[in-house]
């Protein structure tokens, strides 16, 4: 069990170490473009920011990674299996492909909409 527990820990760090880009490529950018884009026919996410200058616009969001969301072009699932820490990240990461201003999201901010157990199409934009 020694020997494995530095393997166990070097994995459970690899997601974090890949940083907010990495996880963007790997969940977001083929839906959404490498620079939040949209990449038919899904949406590009530019009119999030202004979501992202209100508690309400930034609550949506949160809701919106964890549980997904259903709209016009499908079915966005949602990621709640992501730590709190990596959604955070993720939503930081828009922020700065969007260059739109504001707190950057906070673990505790995703933590806190956890377990209400949303169905997609009952989160509603605000």
């Amino acid at each position: 069990m020694k020997r494995l527990l530095p393997f166990l820990l070097l994995l459970g760090f690899s997601a974090l170490a890949q940083g907010a880009e990495g996880l963007w490529a790997r969940y977001c950018a083929q839906c959404h473009g490498e620079k939040a884009q949209g990449v038919r026919p899904y949406p590009g996410l530019g009119e999030a920011a202004s979501l992202l200058a209100t508690p309400e616009g930034r609550r949506y969001l949160v809701l919106v990674v964890l549980y997904g969301k259903k709209g016009a072009s499908g079915l966005m699932p949602g990621f709640a299996q992501l730590k709190d820490e990596e959604l955070a990240a993720l939503l930081n990461h828009l922020m700065a492909l969007l260059k739109a201003k504001g707190e950057p999201f906070k673990p505790e901010e995703i933590k806190k909409e956890r377990g209400q157990n949303l169905a997609p199409d009952q989160i509603k934009r605000p």
